[in-house]
């Protein structure tokens, strides 16, 4: 069974950090579009209301000038050559560059908060699986191809909603409008425009909430791998240097981190003073001699000694010792029968010093 398993290919495990780092350089990175649209809306919003602060009053003043003054604009342009429009137009371009900006800032933002940038020249590059039908009917009516089904249709009731009610209050307010006065005009109209687009930014807003974590499950569930992908991508990490490198040293911080671990159980600490450090286990009922449980240099000394002083393993101090069980001596392994006296003395030390606490 297992075998068959194995064979019929099922992508039961979750994607190695490899598989995600391979599909991010190929542009294949979650992303909603609804948090986009959201984005975009969002940001029109904060940027409108930003830029209503500052530069408005003066695009106002020319957007309005348009209607006050089209007569005298009708005639630059069939009779006078367009200069005042053109200057009018330029004019009015200038005004909304800094909404622009903004609005642009936020969208950037908004991908920079998905992680959904990638730059990759394979979605530029001709794809013939794309002019399959079957690739096509795939994506269609597949989960990916229902749930763009759905919001589709949800976003065109609700739009059809949301419509409406603007219409409805647009036509109310829009009743008194005329009575507004000479450069208002376009306040008035930027309040309705402000008001249709936070309606579409909640809207969107809920949208968002609901499809981001759905398109992360997806793709999640697309990049999921199998058994033999797994083994085939494991042998071809072994003859990659960096990633051997990163192997050796994790390997080192786990075996360095289970050492400092048995300094605690150590029966003494011999120290150079400062730059050697060996920290020694004796069982008086085992035949066997002393075991260095943990040794280091420098940094590494100075983490043993604190680690004794934390646990109150005695500290003896022999550099000559020291030296000779550190460059001898590995872990786990025996001292050697030159290092029994000092050993032995170390180790009296140690006994007398219990006594007296």
């Amino acid at each position: 069974m297992a075998e068959d398993n194995e064979q019929s290919g099922e992508k039961e495990f979750e994607a190695t950090e490899q598989r995600l780092r391979e599909a991010r350089r190929e542009g294949d990175v979650p992303q909603s579009k609804e948090a986009n649209a959201f984005a975009l809306l969002a940001g029109i919003i904060l940027a409108a209301f930003a830029y209503s602060a500052t530069f408005a009053n003066d695009a106002f003043s020319k957007m309005s000038s348009l209607f006050y003054h089209a007569d005298s604009y009708s005639n630059d342009i069939f009779a006078g050559g367009g200069q005042a429009a053109q200057g009018w137009l330029i004019g009015v371009l200038m005004s909304f560059a800094p909404l622009f900006i903004l609005v642009f800032a936020f969208i950037l933002a908004a991908l920079v908060v998905q992680r959904a940038i990638a730059f990759s020249a394979k979605k530029i590059k001709p794809d013939m699986k794309k002019l399959m039908p079957a690739e096509n009917l795939k994506k269609k009516y597949g989960p990916k191809g229902l749930l763009d089904f759905l919001k589709d249709t949800a976003k065109m009731l609700f739009a059809g909603l949301i419509a409406a009610i603007f219409l409805w209050h647009f036509v109310q307010s829009y009743y008194g409008s005329s009575a507004v006065q000479k450069g208002q005009m376009f306040e008035f109209t930027f309040a309705q425009v402000m008001l249709l687009f936070t309606l579409f930014a909640a809207f969107y807003f809920v949208l968002a909430a609901i499809d981001l974590p759905l398109q992360k499950q997806l793709h999640a569930n697309r990049l999921k791998m199998t058994r033999e992908e797994i083994k085939k991508e494991v042998k071809q990490s072994e003859g990659d240097p960096q990633l051997k490198q990163q192997r050796r040293e994790k390997a080192t911080k786990i075996s360095r981190s289970e050492m400092l671990g048995n300094v605690k159980d150590a029966t003494v600490v011999m120290v150079n003073p400062e730059h050697y450090a060996v920290a020694l286990k004796w069982d008086p009922d085992d035949s066997r001699a002393p075991i260095c449980v943990a040794k280091g240099v420098d940094h590494l000394a100075a983490k043993i000694r604190e680690i004794a002083l934390d646990n109150n393993i005695p500290i003896h101090r022999d550099p000559p010792a020291t030296r000779s069980i550190y460059r001898l001596v590995e872990i786990d392994e025996e001292i050697h029968p030159e290092h029994f006296a000092a050993v032995a003395a170390a180790i009296s030390f140690a006994e007398r010093l219990k006594e007296h606490l």
